[in-house]
C-alpha cells in the first residue's frame, strides 16, 4: 500500500474557473483589442444566470462590442490595442467605437459591482438569499445617473428580479455545487484583472475628455 498522498480533487467547473481571464495590461498601459472584445462575449453570459430581466443588459452589451468588432475590421493592424482604437477614432463623429466602449465600460462596472458584493458578504459571513440590495447598490453606483427616468423604473424591475444567493451558486457551478470558498477565489481573481482594464480605460477617457453625462 503506497504511502504517497492522494492528489488534490480537481476543482468543480463553475462560470469563473472555466471563463478566459481579461487581458493582461501592457507595461506601457494598453489592453489587446481581440481579447478584450472576446473575453467580454464569453462574460455576459453571466446574465444568462441572472434570469430573463436581465436579457435587456446582455443584449445592449452583446451591441457595444460588436460596434466594437466593426470598427477593429477595418485595420486590425491599426487597432490591435484598444487604446490605439479609441484615440484614431476619437476625432470622428460619425465613428460609433468612443460610445460603445464607454457604455460597455459602465455595463462591466455594475456587474463588478455586484460580483465583488456577492465576494463581500460571503467573507463576512453574511448568508442572507437575497440580493436584490447588491444589484440596486451596484446599479445606483454606475448606471443610474446616465439613464432617463424612465429607463430608471425599468431597472427598478430588473434589480428586483436578480435571483437568489443560492440558486445563483447554484447555476453558477455546471455539475454539482462546489466549496463557496473556492469559487469566491476565483471570483476574486477574475474581477481583480477585469478591474485592472476597466482602471486603464477609465483613465484613457478621463485623459481624452471622451466620458459624458448623457442620459439616454
Amino acid at each position: 500500500m503506497s504511502d504517497e498522498p492522494s492528489p488534490p480533487p480537481s476543482p468543480l467547473p463553475h462560470f469563473f474557473h472555466v471563463s478566459p481571464f481579461y487581458p493582461e495590461v501592457t507595461e506601457d498601459g494598453k489592453i489587446d483589442t481581440v481579447q478584450f472584445l472576446e473575453t467580454s462575449k464569453a462574460f455576459i453570459k453571466i446574465y444568462d444566470l441572472l434570469g430573463t430581466a436581465f436579457y435587456v443588459v446582455k443584449k445592449d452589451m452583446a451591441g457595444n462590442i460588436e460596434k466594437l468588432y466593426k470598427t477593429y475590421n477595418k485595420s486590425p493592424e491599426k487597432y490591435k490595442f484598444l487604446n490605439d482604437l479609441i484615440y484614431l477614432e476619437k476625432e470622428d463623429p460619425t465613428i460609433f467605437a468612443v460610445d460603445a466602449l464607454l457604455w460597455l465600460k459602465r455595463a462591466l462596472e455594475f456587474t463588478v459591482i455586484f460580483i465583488k458584493g456577492l465576494c463581500e458578504e460571503y467573507k463576512k459571513g453574511i448568508t442572507t438569499d437575497r440580493l436584490d440590495h447588491l444589484a440596486t447598490d451596484a446599479y445606483n453606483k454606475t448606471l443610474k445617473r446616465y439613464h432617463s427616468w424612465l429607463v430608471q423604473n425599468v431597472f427598478k424591475v430588473v434589480v428586483k428580479a436578480v435571483p437568489y444567493r443560492s440558486v445563483l451558486i447554484r447555476s453558477l457551478y455546471y455539475v454539482k455545487v462546489g466549496p463557496e470558498a473556492a469559487l469566491f477565489e476565483d471570483v476574486s481573481l477574475y474581477t481583480k484583472r477585469l478591474e485592472e482594464n476597466l482602471t486603464v480605460i477609465v483613465q484613457m477617457y478621463d485623459e481624452w475628455g471622451l466620458d459624458n453625462d448623457q442620459k439616454v
